[in-house]
């Protein structure tokens, strides 16, 4: 009898406890919006994809993602470089 019950039901049990637990870990995945986060490549700051932009560096492939700030800081640096070269 002893036997019955750690062959047939023991398995049903971890089965039970296994199927719980990852239906509760797929739920959480559902009420947090896949926000999936990237860092910038320059200020290391954490983004959602959403908020950077993705652009392919080299010929084999690198993809680095930029956010919006340190995109502006760098048009503003060579806008400043630009002028002084020129004089303007």
């Amino acid at each position: 009898m002893l036997f019955i019950i750690f062959v047939i039901f023991t398995p049903i049990v971890v089965w039970l406890i296994l199927h719980l637990m990852s239906r509760r870990k797929a739920s959480e995945e559902v009420t947090e919006p896949g926000a999936l986060l990237e860092l910038c490549a320059i200020c290391q700051n954490e983004f959602t994809m959403t908020e950077l932009l993705e652009k392919e560096v080299g010929g084999y492939g690198r993809v680095y993602c930029f956010c919006g700030q340190c995109i502006e800081n760098l048009y503003n640096e060579y806008r400043n470089t630009i002028d002084i070269k020129t004089g303007e």
